[in-house]
């Protein structure tokens, strides 16, 4: 035991020591932020420069109501869209011209308004770059109140009974959870469903690497020969997975730590630097139970257990990482399947077919969390996950230890299906 201590404690520092550890470590939270806080926070800041938009209004009617909805000015006073009026008679040609002077840069873009708006429906934007999304929803949604009046006044009917008849309807979404607690949901938990397992499925892949690439290095470097002389390959397997392990979850609980103040304090210290845009009283970053947290911890290091034994196996195998991906690529498919398949689990947890996929073992450590996020499953399917989970690591460690006592030794090609069942079946 202390000789697999010995070297658990050396794969563990071996790696935490190391530039790559520190950076990856340090910049995995700088990369959270900069995907999820900067763009939210930058598409609530608004350009104080006042645009100059041209107006064909083919109706007579509908430019002064769109310079109402356009009102907005910005601290120099002036307003953030300039409505000009166009002639609209021969509609061709002043699209011509418009189009010249938005491309020479004296236009910003022009809107089309066609005597027919009132039958169709369709207007028509113009513009150097027409994917401000926010923008066209803003000239879309002025535009159809402006057209809807007009019509309502056209029919004769009381513009505000008819507003009060055609109101639509905010549907709010609750969530509820144990013991019918009910709690506002507009879509966090599919969020954090889907970021958790994703965080799973990379982790599975990067430090289930780390174990194969350590057993390559070590056997093809012949270093193993010394090694196996003062410690059983089965303990030499053991500190592997446990050391890398430790990584990891090293690494998860400073970035768990790192989430945690960006939640609390991210978005007010980003605020500071853009306080008109009123950025931190609209986003809101999601919260997480410490129940959540407790499955995903659980997960995650079932997760790790089950793949990293798998890739030392692999790594006992082959001669070169060459040959290493070669032969991962089939067993990764059941790292990648949950990810494909998790948005329909996040959708329909209750259905049979999430909760049979939820638990295989290969797939649990991702569909079974998700399930656990958007609706908590009966006590008896999570407790069967865990055990199916738990005897297939017992399984696997048995099978593949068996390969890893031999396969470390093994040089030259790699062995055929029928020389890894006798390993298997005699070492």
């Amino acid at each position: 035991m202390n000789k697999m201590w010995t070297a658990l404690r050396r794969e563990y520092l071996s790696r935490v020591k190391t530039k790559g550890f520190i950076i990856g470590t340090i910049l995995f939270p700088v990369f959270l932020a900069i995907i999820f806080v900067v763009p939210t926070l930058m598409m609530m800041i608004k350009s104080d420069k006042p645009k100059q938009i041209a107006v064909l209004d083919q109706t007579g009617e509908i430019l002064d109501s769109l310079r109402v909805s356009f009102s907005d000015k910005n601290e120099a006073g002036d307003l953030l869209y300039n409505l000009i009026p166009h002639d609209a008679q021969d509609l061709e040609a002043a699209k011509n011209t418009l189009s010249v002077s938005v491309e020479a840069g004296g236009l910003d873009g022009y809107i089309v308004i066609p005597a027919t708006i009132y039958d169709d429906g369709v207007a028509e934007y113009y513009g150097k770059s027409v994917t401000n999304f926010q923008e066209n929803r803003s000239f879309q949604n002025a535009i159809t109140r402006a057209v809807t009046e007009k019509r309502i006044q056209r029919s004769g009917l009381e513009s505000e009974k008819v507003r009060q008849m055609v109101r639509g309807v905010d549907l709010q979404t609750f969530r509820v959870g144990p013991g019918g607690k009910e709690e506002k949901d507009e879509g966090m938990t599919f969020g954090i469903a889907y970021f958790l397992g994703f965080f799973i499925y990379m982790a599975m892949f990067i430090y289930g690497a780390l174990v194969q690439r350590s057993v390559i290095e070590e056997k093809t470097s012949r270093v193993i020969e010394s090694v196996i002389s003062s410690i059983k390959p089965f303990q030499l397997m053991a500190a592997k997975i446990l050391g890398v392990g430790a990584v990891g979850l090293t690494q998860f609980m400073i970035w768990a730590i790192a989430i945690g103040l960006l939640s609390l304090y991210g978005v007010q210290a980003a605020s500071l630097f853009a306080p008109k845009a009123g950025a931190a009283q609209g986003f809101h970053m999601p919260t997480v139970s410490l129940g959540v947290l407790t499955f995903f911890v659980l997960f995650f290091v079932l997760g790790y257990f089950l793949y990293a034994t798998i890739y030392a196996g692999v790594g006992a195998m082959v001669n070169s990482e060459q040959e290493a991906q070669q032969l991962m690529l089939p067993i990764s498919m059941f790292i990648i399947a949950p990810i494909l398949l998790i948005m329909y689990v996040i959708g329909n947890p209750s259905s049979q077919a999430s909760v049979l996929l939820s638990l295989v073992p290969f797939f649990a450590p991702i569909l079974m969390l998700a399930r656990i996020v958007v609706e908590t499953p009966p006590a008896w399917q999570i407790a069967l996950c865990l055990v199916v989970m738990v005897g297939t690591i017992v399984g696997l460690i048995w099978v593949v230890g068996r390969i890893y006592r031999v396969g470390v030794l093994m040089y030259g090609k790699r062995p055929t299906l029928p020389e890894i069942l006798k390993w298997i079946r005699y070492a």
